[in-house]
C-alpha cells in the first residue's frame, strides 16, 4: 500500500509499480484551487505514456461515497 502525496504517486506510476488503485469517491466539492493532484509528475522524471487502469470492484459506502477498485493494465 502506498499513502502519500502526488508527487510520491506521480514516482511509483512512472516507475510502472502500481498494481491496484483504489479511489474513494464522496459526493463533497469545495472548489479550492490549490487541491492536490492525485498523481504528480516532477520534472526531473522521465516522461512515460499514459497508465491504463480496469475496473475491478465498485462499492457503495454510506452517505453516498463510491469505493472503485481498478488493476493495472498491463497491455
Amino acid at each position: 500500500m502506498l499513502e502519500g502525496g502526488g508527487i510520491l504517486n506521480g514516482s511509483f506510476l512512472n516507475e510502472d509499480l502500481i498494481d491496484e488503485l483504489s479511489l474513494v469517491i464522496v459526493p463533497i466539492a469545495d472548489g479550492a484551487s490549490n487541491s492536490v493532484t492525485l498523481f504528480e509528475m516532477d520534472a526531473s522524471m522521465k516522461q512515460q505514456p499514459p497508465a491504463n487502469f480496469s475496473l475491478k470492484s465498485v462499492e457503495k459506502l454510506a452517505d453516498d461515497g463510491l469505493w472503485l477498485k481498478y488493476v493495472t493494465r498491463r497491455d
